[in-house]
């Protein structure tokens, strides 16, 4: 019958040495980087947030008339997404065209066209607020806060009828 060992396991099995744990250590930051800026990561991000601005233009666009220019910038947008995915979709069929898209800086236009995208939607944003505040029919302040909890007079709140 075998004796039983008094130490730990942990104590018997040979440390690993440090450069290999440092090695291990930068291959893992290295992938969690490379796949966060993934192109086709990234072009996920990117139909989410032009989805975002346009549902912000719509919402916008029941405030008030907006601007035609705003109209022309999300037209533009929308293409400029439009071909961005479609290459980046289409160069997704191969790990060549992958690695090369990557090496050649796919990743910082999509990033590029993110940070586009929600500059936009914050331009909305305050067209938005702005034109919530102009309005003159009652108490500026009373409509900015029925609108916001979806309660105004576009809404046919019944709250609204009280108030005047």
């Amino acid at each position: 019958m075998p004796a039983l060992l008094e130490e730990p396991v942990s104590t018997l099995a040979p440390a690993p040495p440090a450069a290999a744990s440092f090695a291990v250590l930068v291959v893992a930051v290295i992938a969690m980087v490379v796949r966060y800026m993934s192109p086709l990561r990234l072009i996920g991000v990117l139909i989410a947030v032009i989805a975002d601005a346009e549902e912000t233009y719509i919402e916008a666009h029941g405030v008030g008339p907006l601007p035609a220019a705003e109209t022309e910038a999300l037209y533009i947008l929308q293409l400029k997404v439009s071909a961005i995915v479609e290459e980046t979709l289409n160069n997704s069929l191969s790990w060549r065209a992958i690695i090369g898209d990557f090496l050649r800086g796919r990743t910082f236009i999509l990033l590029l066209c993110i940070q586009e995208v929600q500059t936009f939607e914050t331009r909305i944003k305050m067209l938005k607020e702005y034109q919530l505040r102009t309005e003159s029919s009652l108490n500026p302040r009373a409509i900015i806060f029925l609108r916001r909890r979806g309660q105004g007079p576009r809404y046919g709140g019944r709250q609204f009828r009280d108030l005047a």
